[in-house]
This record gives structure tokens, C-alpha cells and sequence, in this order.
């Protein structure tokens, strides 16, 4: 019995022995009867305190338990994030040792203060999904992974970069022969890293592919295709300057807005063939830059990249020199080639709204050269000639309406076939008229694209293209062949191999299909790019094919990793 039950019978009883004290005829039957009706009564009336005194005790204890419910509840939501809540709230927790002695009132009126959010907490909140820290650097893992069917009309003994030059003729037997070709070479993996050091914003990105120069037997049993490189840069902004140093998109490359070097930054289509489109002037080269923000709408900067002395296998050299400048000039398998200079690059773009849809416009120029030395007939030492070439580029796009995009860029200059997949040569070298000596002269190349691109829906994307290279002939006598010194020389000419081609052409349609995506799991996609390329050479041998052509479908499916799949163009999003 509690002891407040004990008290209230102390005092019950008290009043049964002062009542029998009393002045009363004990022999009474009267009294006697009295008696014991009072003492039955009292004894009820006590049996009936107890249980309500009972039933009382029994709310309170049961309100004590709600109150230790809901502040256990409480607790954990506050300590846990949403995502682990559920299996928090049904694990079991002994209640705290002090509900016992608290108000019941206390406990659904005052709920406890929800913990101050951390300046840790807000960084994480604000980290990309998939990212993780070393320092205060946030490190962001990104990529794709790829299933690439490739079909094409001919032969060209390509895997999945295209060589836009060297589509076989139909007098040949790749000309006459499919090819068809399955990898996930194309696969892709980026590591992104952002952070403050003082007034700097830095960021650093790498890139890479499995499209490497891959040995002879690759396709052999493993397919061990090697890893390669595609980007690897630093990027520091402080203020309205911007530097960026590492290999990276040439500033010939396209930019949709702005002058950033983020691969989301350039128009390079949404083709899926690694050399992308005929007409699309662009390199992935070693480059410093610097840059100057002016104000949202107006950047401007300077830019040195590594060079090429190019001439492939598309230039007939004096045959008096042939052997002493090969390899000074990367011919397609000399990566030594002795350059004269960086390649110097200067930008300016501009970005606006007309009509209210974005407008972006950029002009580029470029600065090459090239240099060989020789002996020259008659004398002992060696003398050295240089030429400097040079051009640029205009482009552009628009929104014409809601993620609806026009894309133009026209590309100009004497050796700027480094821009243009090396389709074409840099340089001829030239003989002078006594057959002694030799100098570099520069080919005139040209380049134009446009297309269209249409994001329909978050998971629909389509896009055409239209591009076009040009390549300038650039011939002349042999005067160091003294056995036949009228032989054509040099690049074009008449009776020139139909390697030295004239204008290749290409005809582009993509369709982007995302079938499901998701900003924590990523996102999956069908693609698909059908094109027309044609090409033909300067000079038309009798009786052979006028030009070379071929269809060409790529097909397949990639799994995007969520850090990536709102950022990269082959996955539609609305801008």
C-alpha cells in the first residue's frame, strides 16, 4: 500500500475509536447495530478512495510514458539526418533517468531547442552530391560509363575517332567493305577539386579516356586499350582575373558562354565520335592563359599553347632535302618536331540577352609559325628559314526560343590545319628557283560549321550539324630534282596524290534519349549520331572516283555517375 493510502485509513480509523469512546448504553441492541452499519459504511467508502486513488496513479504513469516517448522522439530526429530517421525512430531507447521527476505539462510544452547548425554542417549541405574532403578542398569524382556500337559504310581502320581525311575511295577495296566495331573505350572519368586560398578561388579537373595509342594487337583476345589523357588544368580566379595553366580546350574551341575552360563551357556538339565534327575547330594541347573579366557580359585574355609543325602524309617534299627535313616535321609518326614558337592566342567574348534568350558571341586569333634547317647545295654549313602564319575565328550561338540553340563559327588562317583534326598540312616546303636551298611556306586552311540543337525535354535532346574544312593548294616545280625538275611538288598541284583533298564535308544527327535519372543514383542514356562525310582531293586521276563518301552510325548506352550527370551536355538538362 502506498503510504498515502496508509495516512487516509490512520485518519478513518482515528474517527471509528473516537466514535466508540463516546457516551454511549453499550447494551443497546441498538446501538450496537448502529455501530457496525457506520463501521460498513466507512469501510466502503475507503475501499472506494483506494481505487480511485489507484486509477489515478495509473493516468499519471501512463502521461509519464507519452512524455518519455515523444522527448526520445524528439532527441533523435534532432541528431539524425532524414535519410537514417526511420531506422532511428525504431531502435530502442531507454528513457533518460530525470522524465521520472519531470512535468508531464513541461514535457509537451517545452520541446527541446534544436541544436545550432554548424559552419561544417552548412558546407556539407552545400558540397556536390558524391564529393568528399581533404583539408577544406572538395574533391567531386565524375565520369560516365560507356557501351559504343560503331557501323560505317567503309573501311576506314578507325575505332571510334573518325579520320575524316582518309574515308577510302570506291577503287579500293576498304571501299567496298563494312566495318563494325563495339568498345567502352569511351568511357570516362574526371575528378573535379575546388577550394579558397585567401582571396583565390581554385579549382583543378582532370580528365581521361581509354583511347590511348593502344598496340597493334589491342583488338586480340583482352581489347587492352590504354588510358589517356584528355584535360588536366589549374584554374585561379582572384578578383576579375583569371589564370589557368595545364593541357586543356584550346580558346579556338568553341565557347557556349563566357571564356571557361570546364568541358560544359564549349560547343563541341553532342556527336559522339571522339574527332566530333568536320568543321568544329578545336585542340586538347598544353596551354597557359590569362584572362580579364571586365564586368558579367565582357571577358577578354591571351593564351600560349604547345604547337605542331604538321605536314602528315599529305606534302611531296624537294626530293634534294627529303630526307633531312622529314623529320623535322611531324609527318604522322615524328612527335619531335623542333617548333619555332608557342602558338599565341588572344580572345575576347561577349554575352548578352536579346529578346530575352541568351546571346553569345567571341572572336579568336591565332599566331603559329614553323622553321627548318638544311645545307644548302654548294656550301658546309647549315642554314635555318622560318615562316610565321597566322588567322582566327569568329563565333557564336542564340537561343531562338527555350532550349532551342543556333550555333555558327567560320575558322580562317595560313597553317591552321593543327585546329582542324590535322585533316590537312601546316606546311609545303618550298624549293627556290637555283634548286639549292628550301623554305617554309604556310597552307591556307578554312572551316566553317552550323548547327542546330534542341533540348525538347529533360530527357529528349536532339541536334544537326553542317561542317565543312577547306585546305589551299600550294605547289610548285621540283628545281631540286635535276633528273626531272618540272615534277609537281608540295601540296594540290596537278597529278597530286587524292590524299591531298580539296574539302571534306560532314552531315550530323544526333538524338539523346535520358531514360532515367536521378541527382543521387545518376543517370542512364541511349544515344545515337548518324552522319554523311565526303571528301574530294584537288587533283582527279582519269577514270578514278570524283570523291570518297561513307555513312557512319554510332549507337549505344551509358551510365552517368550522379556527380556528372547534370553538368555534362550528353545528358539534356535545361539550362
Amino acid at each position: 500500500m502506498k503510504p498515502i493510502h496508509i495516512l487516509l485509513a490512520c485518519f478513518l480509523w482515528a474517527g471509528v475509536a473516537q466514535a466508540q469512546t463516546t457516551d454511549v448504553n453499550h447494551d443497546s441492541p441498538a446501538d450496537h447495530t448502529d455501530l457496525a452499519t457506520e463501521v460498513k459504511a466507512l469501510r466502503e467508502a475507503l475501499q472506494q478512495t483506494q481505487k480511485q486513488m489507484a486509477a489515478q496513479q495509473q493516468e499519471i504513469e501512463t502521461l509519464k510514458e507519452d512524455r518519455a516517448k515523444t522527448e526520445q522522439a524528439t532527441s533523435v530526429a534532432s541528431l539524425h539526418p532524414p535519410s537514417m530517421l526511420d531506422a532511428a525512430m525504431h531502435t530502442a531507447i531507454p528513457p533518460s533517468p530525470g522524465l521520472a521527476s519531470s512535468s508531464t505539462s513541461a514535457a509537451v510544452s517545452s520541446p527541446p531547442a534544436t541544436p545550432p547548425v554548424s559552419q561544417e554542417q552548412t558546407k556539407e549541405k552545400e558540397r556536390p552530391l558524391g564529393s568528399f574532403n581533404i583539408g577544406d578542398a572538395v574533391f567531386t569524382p565524375g565520369g560516365f560509363v560507356d557501351f559504343e556500337n560503331i557501323f560505317r559504310t567503309t573501311n576506314t581502320q578507325n575505332n571510334i575517332a573518325t579520320n575524316f581525311a582518309a574515308i577510302p575511295y570506291s577503287n579500293t577495296a576498304q571501299g567496298h567493305l563494312t566495318e563494325y566495331r563495339s568498345t567502352a573505350q569511351y568511357s570516362r572519368f574526371n575528378v573535379l577539386v575546388t577550394d579558397k586560398v585567401g582571396a583565390n578561388d581554385v579549382t583543378g579537373y582532370c580528365e581521361a579516356d581509354f583511347s590511348g595509342n593502344d598496340a597493334n594487337s589491342v583488338y586480340q583476345v583482352v581489347n587492352g586499350h590504354t588510358l589517356r589523357l584528355r584535360l588536366c588544368f589549374l584554374d585561379l580566379k582572384r578578383g576579375k582575373w583569371e589564370f589557368l595553366g595545364g593541357q586543356t580546350y584550346s580558346w579556338l574551341t568553341p565557347n557556349r558562354n563566357g571564356l571557361g575552360p570546364m568541358p560544359a563551357d564549349q560547343a563541341t556538339t553532342y556527336n559522339e565520335d571522339q574527332n566530333f565534327q568536320v568543321g568544329l575547330t578545336f585542340t586538347r594541347a598544353a596551354e597557359f592563359r590569362v584572362a580579364y573579366h571586365a564586368n558579367d557580359h565582357l571577358a577578354f585574355g591571351l593564351a600560349i599553347e604547345d604547337p605542331n609543325q604538321f605536314i602528315g602524309n599529305f606534302v611531296t617534299l624537294p626530293s634534294a632535302f627529303a630526307s633531312t627535313v622529314s623529320p623535322q616535321f611531324d609527318n604522322g609518326a615524328q612527335i619531335g618536331a623542333p617548333n619555332l614558337f608557342p602558338d599565341i592566342i588572344p580572345k575576347i567574348a561577349y554575352d548578352t540577352k536579346l529578346g530575352g534568350r541568351h546571346l553569345h558571341l567571341e572572336a579568336v586569333g591565332l599566331i603559329t609559325g614553323a622553321r627548318s634547317a638544311v645545307v644548302p647545295i654548294g656550301e658546309k654549313f647549315f642554314t635555318s628559314h622560318s615562316v610565321v602564319g597566322g588567322g582566327g575565328s569568329i563565333a557564336g550561338n542564340y537561343e531562338i526560343f527555350h532550349n532551342f540553340l543556333l550555333l555558327l563559327n567560320a575558322f580562317w588562317t595560313e597553317g591552321g590545319s593543327h585546329y582542324l583534326v590535322s585533316d590537312g598540312p601546316q606546311v609545303v616546303l618550298r624549293p627556290n628557283a637555283a634548286g639549292t636551298d628550301i623554305f617554309p611556306s604556310m597552307v591556307h586552311t578554312g572551316a566553317g560549321l552550323a548547327g542546330l540543337e534542341w533540348i525538347a525535354s529533360k530527357k529528349s535532346a536532339f541536334a544537326v550539324y553542317y561542317g565543312e574544312d577547306y585546305f589551299g593548294r600550294n605547289f610548285f616545280p621540283d628545281t631540286t630534282n635535276t633528273a626531272a625538275p618540272n615534277t609537281i611538288i608540295g601540296y594540290g598541284g596537278p597529278g597530286s596524290p587524292n590524299t591531298n583533298n580539296r574539302v571534306i564535308q560532314e552531315f550530323t544527327f544526333d538524338w539523346l534519349q535520358t531514360f532515367w535519372k536521378s541527382d543521387k543514383y545518376g543517370a542512364l542514356q541511349y544515344y545515337t549520331q548518324y552522319s554523311y562525310v565526303n571528301r574530294a582531293p584537288w587533283s582527279i586521276a582519269p577514270g578514278a572516283p570524283r570523291n570518297a563518301h561513307l555513312s557512319m552510325v554510332y549507337a549505344g548506352f551509358r551510365y552517368v555517375l550522379p556527380s556528372t550527370s547534370g553538368s555534362l551536355l550528353r545528358v539534356p538538362y535545361p539550362n
